[in-house]
C-alpha cells in the first residue's frame, strides 16, 4: 500500500477517534475511540517507517 495513502487513513482515524472521544454524548464507548486513535497512530508510524526501511534495504543491496 502506498505510504501516502496510509498516512491519509491514519490522519482520518485519529481525527474521527478524537472527535468520538471528545463528543459530549458519544455514540461509541471510550475504549473504541481510544483503539481507533491507537490504530491511527500505528498506521502513521508504519507509513513513515516503510519508505525508510525500503531505502535502507536498497542502499545495503547496492553496497554489497
Amino acid at each position: 500500500m502506498n505510504s501516502a495513502l496510509l498516512l491519509k487513513i491514519a490522519f482520518w482515524m485519529v481525527l474521527v477517534g478524537t472527535a468520538a472521544l471528545l463528543a459530549p454524548n458519544p455514540a461509541w464507548p471510550e475504549w473504541v475511540a481510544r483503539m481507533v486513535i491507537s490504530a491511527g497512530v500505528g498506521l502513521a508510524v508504519a507509513g513513515l517507517a516503510a519508505p525508510a526501511v525500503k531505502r535502507w534495504k536498497q542502499s545495503r543491496r547496492e553496497r554489497d
